[in-house]
């Protein structure tokens, strides 16, 4: 356990040799979780093999599965030229470590995150740090025959240039990390030989591993702290052979060895044990010493050295007392510095209602997924049920569908990826359920799994990458067959937000191909960008208008310049100067209003949703609001709307740029009558213009000053089909239309073909100068294909009588014989247009066919053609009403609803579900209508009728 080596698994029997024990203490309104381990550990290594596993089931499954014996053999040969050398050339691989093999140095010194030099005389070659923070260098890793042995020179390494293939001296400090990588890959073939020692007894290969084991660990042991010139950051995060703690991957390999050699060490080597664990101790302690204590780091920081506890003995065993429950009541119990306790970093990063963690996307998801395995490794290793005390990790597991579009992929806010979710931390929590006898916790996460992924898929056998080390280090998780798949919609509801991270998801359907979905973020909690109030748009199977991820690397230009910056997202940037803090940010968004309710799951009206939000561009102390719909016009038709306001408050603003970047190979521009316009060249979207300098990133720049409303189409053809976003922009006075190409978004990896991928993405930015409060960015966008084209007819802004300037009214015609009139303000007031009167921020009227469907997404009344819908109570809220031949409501506080009086004499009445609701029959303005007072009502069919 405690391996990324593929299908986690699954508890086989009663094997535990301690029972969890949590003790919960109260104090006032509080309660913390005690973390207790067993005082004596009964469990002999190596725990980190699977507890119902030993020499002889291990062998006998070897020889009767066909699979594991081909991948063990396999395995096997990976290493058995090096054991074979050992015999007639002991030092041949140990003299390829990266170690100060004439200096002996103890003592290392780095300039903030770059290697400097070393001193000190330890008695024997002491290991060598490594070269850079960052791990981009020009220089490849050498194959191990290409290692000059025992290579110390004042020259540095001895490297091959990744552009030239020359070989050359290069600094460390040059070198990314290579020494690091260089020392972890030996390592590693040390640990596989003890495995293979422990299977077979074959004291060959444990004579190679411990010695590389011997030569590493008594060259850690003479190691100190390593100092950073600067006396900054670097300090308070830097490890032993790592410029960064949680980059201490050697850590696995390192516990993995000695326990496989355990009991050879303890009868070939026992004089040096001291110095094994002195060295395992020492990389624990400056784990924990460094670091940052209330993020992800802490996770990992917590893992590396729950290994190390796991390969020591008792504490008892040990003159300082410091052994495996020491270490581990460390991690779980103690808050110090850089190093939380476990209790306290989940009640500070999660969020509690919702079970979000306090960092962008991917991170969020690996850390859900870091702690289903931490307890899984302590489940497995000690039979301890730390699940229990860590209430907050299933709620994390079960929001993570919400991440998803439509094509399952997550969004990518911030420094995230496109990619599908990862199944381990769902089977850990069944794995935990069946160890522990928790059937609803089994049944729960078990319909996640069929739901994600296919309950025939999921059950059918699936070749494993590393079946020998799956099987080794893991335990089976067989999956119930009972068990049916959840609903996704019990999942992915059609809204959800996040304050915690300051990130909202509307979708409609979860359907590939006809799914739609918006993501919208600010910058709020760790690994954010500073990119305003940004958004994701899908469409057709794709995430069309996509986040740009982080860049080549955290401490490359690109990523510090462009990537993290307004200009890589779909935002607005005020005065080409927006820019704030990124990494860790601190600025939300504000909800003014949201429709349905965020993680509502049933009786809402289904085809329109809506957010409201507001954001204050700290570095330009602006106002920005920007309002998104989601309406969906047909089982596999949908658009959406986007108006987007902003303004300084002191109302200088010289100009505020509207960025949007979607996939593709084509952009075109035309006229609302289908003429090409065309843009000349021009060079204002740059640095030297007063822009940041992520502007400079934009090339092939070419513009138009227009004022009048365009249409653009991007085509991008994938997978033998065209997939078209049609885009619709409003004109207003002091307008210039921008195209641009920008880099290539770095969030898809391996998700799309590589042609697309590393394409740039095709940009238009609209410049509003002046102030675009008032005169605000208005869009819709259309995804369609070749098969399924846009439907969407003609789209025509219009005005209202009253003064409110920021007001925006777009009719949009639909093929279908639809009409869409929709209504957004910043101010609640009444608007009138074409018969419609509608009081509110923002609301829809649709007329197709013989129905009509008033939609109030935040307001106070809606009437037209003698129906009206008004809020009771509150000055704002959400109610729809659908007429026809079908009438249907719903309204989320009371509304008064008013209906044409076409009736005979007699009482009218309401019927909705089993309820019976009295009209009162009235003369307003000479018109005959009915009144009703409606409760709080689910999306329905209603009747109005006489009673009888």
């Amino acid at each position: 356990m405690g391996k990324k080596t593929g299908q986690q698994i699954k508890y086989m029997g009663n094997r535990i040799f301690v029972l969890a024990t949590i003790v919960f203490l109260c104090n006032c309104e509080l309660a913390f979780a005690q973390f207790l381990f067993p005082d004596s550990i009964e469990r002999a290594h190596p725990r980190m093999l699977a507890p119902h596993l030993n020499r002889d089931n291990i062998l006998g499954k070897i020889e009767n599965s066909e699979e594991i014996r081909s991948d063990y053999k396999a395995f096997k040969n990976r290493i058995i030229k090096y054991v074979d050398q050992y015999k007639t050339d002991p030092e041949w691989l140990s003299s390829r470590l990266q170690m100060y093999w004439k200096s002996h140095a103890t003592d290392v010194f780095v300039d903030g995150e770059f290697y400097s030099h070393a001193k000190g005389r330890a008695p024997v070659p002491t290991v060598r740090f490594t070269g850079q923070r960052d791990y981009v260098t020009a220089y490849k890793t050498p194959e191990l025959q290409d290692i000059k042995p025992y290579l110390e020179d004042e020259r540095g390494l001895f490297l091959q240039n990744k552009n030239t293939d020359e070989w050359e001296w290069v600094p460390p400090s040059k070198t990314g990390r290579i020494i690091e990588n260089t020392n972890e890959k030996i390592m590693k073939i040390a640990r596989d030989a003890a495995i293979v020692y422990f299977i077979e007894r074959d004291e060959a290969y444990a004579q190679l591993a411990a010695h590389l084991f011997d030569v590493y660990m008594k060259g850690l042991y003479y190691r100190n702290e390593v100092i950073d010139l600067q006396h900054g950051n670097v300090q308070r995060i830097i490890g032993l052979t790592s410029f960064q703690v949680i980059k201490e991957n050697i850590v696995d390999e390192l516990a993995e060895t000695y326990e496989f050699l355990y009991d050879f060490i303890q009868a070939k080597k026992k004089s040096m044990v001291p110095i094994y664990t002195g060295s395992l101790k020492k990389l624990a302690e400056i784990i924990i010493k460094n670091g940052v204590p209330d993020n992800n780091w802490n996770l990992h920081q917590a893992n590396f050295v729950i290994q190390l506890a796991l390969a020591l003995d008792n504490d008892k065993d040990y003159e300082d007392g410091k052994g495996c429950q020491y270490y581990l009541h460390r991690v779980f119990n103690e808050t110090e510095a850089r190093q939380w306790s476990v209790s306290d970093v989940l009640a500070y990063g999660y969020d509690q209602d919702n079970g979000v963690w306090n960092e962008s996307a991917g991170y969020g998801l690996s850390v859900a997924k870091g702690y289903t395995h931490m307890a899984r490794v302590i489940q497995e290793a000690l039979g301890v049920d730390i699940m229990l005390a860590m209430p907050i990790i299933p709620n994390a597991v079960e929001v993570m569908p919400q991440y998803l579009f439509p094509n399952k992929h997550i969004a990518a806010f911030g420094d995230s990826h496109y990619g599908t979710l990862e199944i381990e931390p769902f089977l850990d929590l069944v794995a935990n359920a069946q160890m522990f006898g928790k059937p609803q916790q089994e049944e729960k996460f078990t319909s996640m799994l069929y739901m994600l992924n296919g309950k025939q898929d999921k059950l059918k056998e699936k070749r494993i990458k590393d079946p020998f080390l799956d099987f080794l280090f893991n335990t089976e998780v067989v999956l119930d067959s009972g068990i049916a798949a959840a609903k996704q919609d019990n999942f992915m509801t059609q809204t959800f937000y996040a304050p915690t991270v300051s990130w909202l998801a509307m979708r409609n359907g979860h359907d590939t191909e006809n799914g739609l979905m918006i993501s919208q973020v600010a910058s709020l909690g760790n690994h954010a960008h500073s990119n305003g109030l940004a958004m994701e748009l899908y469409g057709k199977g794709y995430i069309l208008a996509p986040e740009s991820g982080r860049g080549s690397s955290y401490f490359q230009p690109d990523y510090r310049e462009y990537y993290s910056q307004f200009p890589a997202h779909n935002t607005v940037s005020v005065n080409g100067k927006s820019q704030y803090e990124k990494m860790r940010s601190y600025y939300p968004f504000q909800v003014n209003d949201l429709y349905p309710k965020s993680g509502r799951k049933t009786g809402y009206y289904p085809n329109i949703s809506f957010s409201d939000l507001y954001f204050n561009e700290p570095s330009t102390n602006s106002d920005q609001n920007r309002v998104m719909a989601i309406v969906r016009t047909g089982e596999k038709t949908g658009y959406y709307v986007d108006i987007f306001r902003s303004r300084t408050k002191t109302n200088n603003a010289d100009y505020h740029d509207y960025f949007y970047h979607n996939l593709g190979q084509e952009l075109h521009y035309t006229t609302l009558d289908n003429q090409p316009l065309t843009l000349k060249a021009s060079s204002k979207l740059n640095s030297k213009s007063g822009n940041i300098k992520a502007y400079d990133y934009l090339y092939d720049e070419a513009s138009l000053r227009m004022d009048n409303s365009f249409k653009a189409t991007y085509n991008l053809s994938i997978n033998n089909e065209m997939v078209k976003m049609n885009m619709w922009m409003n004109g207003n006075d002091n307008r210039e239309l921008f195209t641009v190409k920008s880099p290539h978004s770095e969030a898809f990896r391996n998700i799309l073909p590589e042609k697309i991928e590393k394409a740039p993405l095709l940009t238009t930015v609209v410049r509003q100068y002046g102030e675009a409060w008032k005169r605000p960015f208005v869009a819709v966008y259309e995804p369609s294909t070749g098969k399924e084209p846009a439907t969407i007819t003609a789209i025509k802004p219009f005005a209202v009588a009253n003064d409110r300037a920021s007001f925006v009214g777009l009719q949009i015609n639909s093929k279908t014989a639809r009409t869409d009139y929709v209504f957004s303000s910043d101010v609640l007031d009444s608007y009138q247009h074409n018969g419609i009167e509608f009081t509110g921020t923002f609301g829809m009227l649709t007329q197709e066919g013989n129905s009509t469907t008033l939609f109030i997404g935040a307001g106070k009344e809606m009437r037209f053609k003698g129906y009206s819908i008004e809020i009771l109570g509150k000055k704002s809220s959400s109610a729809t009403l659908v007429t026809g031949q079908q009438l249907k409501l719903t309204c989320n506080d009371p509304i008064f609803l008013t209906v044409p009086d076409n009736h005979k004499e007699g009482e009218v009445v309401l019927n909705i579900g089993f309820k019976e609701l009295r009209g009162a029959r009235k003369n307003i303005k000479g018109k005959k209508v009915v009144q009703f007072k409606i409760p709080p009502t689910n999306f329905q069919n209603i009747s109005i009728e006489l009673k009888p």
